[in-house]
């Protein structure tokens, strides 16, 4: 973490994980970072207050507020909405956790299995979208309980994140 005026480091993650491709998502007083494949594959919160070298082993350093091994995601970056933090990965297995303590409240697959998911999940109005690369958009309610409102096909590959802008989604397919 670096101060942003300045440039400097602020603290180090130690062992942060595998392949940390997604980037940090921030809200308030915490940073939340995941990385995958690999054997660490962590889903984790640290405190933005952090100093100096966090530590690999999560009960060594008062600045990490949770961590989960093997709840990483890859490509995906995470989502928070509301108090949720939501983490698809690539094979459509979302898990959806409290942001606080990173309890988990449910895991299911999106779909049957058969498509991956390269974009990042969006929310807006009350609503969850995660895209599937075949161009299935599975469509849920927020919170601690998993409920699918619809599911919509965009009838062509679909690996881009979808945009929001004046209330409407947009979708980039591989010819629209």
């Amino acid at each position: 973490g670096y101060e942003l005026a300045t440039g400097k480091e602020l603290w180090k993650l130690v062992g942060g994980g595998d392949v940390p491709v997604p980037p940090p998502l921030v809200h308030e007083d915490v940073v939340f970072l995941t990385s995958a494949p690999g054997r660490l594959a962590p889903l984790r919160a640290l405190l933005l207050t952090a100093e100096g070298e966090i530590p690999a082993h999560p009960a060594e350093s008062e600045h990490r507020l949770w961590e989960l091994p093997n709840a990483g995601i890859y490509m995906q970056t995470p989502l928070l909405y509301e108090s949720e933090l939501y983490a698809c990965n690539d094979a459509g297995i979302l898990a959806c956790h409290d942001a606080a303590t990173g309890e988990r409240h449910y895991r299911e697959r999106l779909g049957d299995g058969s498509y991956g998911f390269s974009a990042s999940a969006v929310a807006g109005d009350g609503k969850l979208w995660f895209t599937s690369e075949s161009g299935l958009v599975h469509v849920l309610a927020p919170g601690p309980k998993f409920e699918r409102l619809a599911t919509c096909d965009l009838g062509e590959t679909c690996l881009a994140t979808p945009a929001l802008s004046a209330g409407r989604l947009f979708f980039r397919t591989r010819t629209q």
